[in-house]
C-alpha cells in the first residue's frame, strides 16, 4: 500500500473513531427535549431495563439527568466556539489590515484578556451577575478569543503581500473589500481548525464549573452529577462512571475529528 493510501485509511479510521466517540453523547443531547420530566424510581437502583443508567439518591433516572447534562454541555461548547471564532477573526483581521494603531491596540487586548483563563472569567461573571447558560457560554467564548486572534492575524498577514492583492489594491479596493472578499476566505480554514480544542476546552471549562457549584444550577452538567456522586463511589459506581464517560467521549471524539483538516 502506498503512502498515500495509508494515509487516507489510517484518516478514515479516524474519522470512523471520533464519530463513534461523539455519536452516543450527541444522540443523548438530542433525546433531551423528548424525555419530558424523567420517570422516578428506586433510590441508587443499579442500572436495569427500566434505568438503563440507574438512579440516584433521590430515584431520578440518571439517564433524563444525563441527557440534560449533554444538553447543556453541547450548547455552551458550541456557543463558545462561535462567540471565540467570530470576535477573534473580526480582531485578528483589524490588526492584519486596519493599520498599525489597530494593531497595536488589537494584540495589547489579546495579552491582557489571555492573562486570565477563560475558566476564571467565567468564576468572576458567575459571582458579579450569576450562573447561567449564556452567560457562562459568553465568558468561555471571550476568554478565548485571543487564541483565534493571533491564528488569524498571523495568516492574514501571511497572504498580505500576496500578487492578487495587490492587484486588488492597485484597482482602487479598499482595504476592508480585500480583508473580507480575499483574505478571510482564505484563512477560514486555518481558523476553523482551532474549533476541536475550542469546543473541548468549553466543554470541559464548563464541567468544571459544574462540579464546583458555579454553572446554571437549575439543570445538572456532568460535573455536577459527579461532584454529587461522590459520598456513594464505592456503592453507586454508576453516579460517577456515566457522566465521566460521556465527558470523554465528547472531548476525544472531537479531538480526533478536529485533527484531520
Amino acid at each position: 500500500m502506498r503512502p498515500d493510501d495509508q494515509a487516507l485509511a489510517g484518516g478514515r479510521r479516524t474519522r470512523r473513531l471520533g464519530l463513534g466517540l461523539l455519536a452516543p453523547p450527541l444522540l443523548l443531547a438530542l433525546a433531551a427535549p423528548l424525555l419530558g420530566k424523567g420517570s422516578v424510581g428506586p433510590m441508587l437502583a443499579p442500572p436495569s431495563l427500566g434505568h438503563p443508567m440507574g438512579t440516584d439518591d433521590l430515584g431520578q433516572d440518571m439517564l433524563f439527568l444525563l441527557a440534560q447534562g449533554a444538553e447543556v454541555s453541547f450548547v455552551i461548547g458550541g456557543l463558545a466556539t462561535a462567540i471565540a471564532l467570530a470576535i477573534g477573526t473580526v480582531l485578528g483581521l483589524s490588526a492584519a489590515f486596519a493599520g498599525r494603531l489597530a494593531d497595536d491596540i488589537v494584540m495589547r487586548a489579546a495579552e491582557l484578556t489571555v492573562t486570565v483563563p477563560p475558566l476564571l472569567l467565567a468564576i468572576v461573571m458567575a459571582g458579579l451577575v450569576g450562573s447561567g447558560t449564556l452567560l457562562t457560554a459568553a465568558a468561555l467564548g471571550f476568554g478565548a478569543w485571543p487564541i483565534v486572534g493571533r491564528v488569524a492575524r498571523a495568516a492574514a498577514l501571511g497572504l498580505r503581500g500576496q500578487p492578487h492583492l495587490l492587484a486588488a489594491r492597485a484597482l482602487g479596493l479598499s482595504r476592508r473589500q480585500i480583508a473580507v472578499d480575499h483574505v478571510l476566505p482564505a484563512i477560514l480554514p486555518v481558523v476553523l481548525a482551532l474549533s476541536g480544542v475550542l469546543f473541548s476546552g468549553a466543554v470541559l471549562a464548563e464541567a468544571t464549573l459544574s462540579f464546583v457549584g458555579l454553572a446554571d444550577t437549575s439543570v445538572p452538567g456532568w460535573g455536577h452529577l459527579m461532584a454529587h456522586a461522590g459520598p456513594y463511589l464505592r456503592d453507586a459506581w454508576w453516579l460517577w462512571l456515566f457522566p465521566g464517560l460521556l465527558l470523554v467521549m465528547v472531548t476525544g471524539g472531537v479531538a480526533l475529528l478536529a485533527d484531520l483538516r
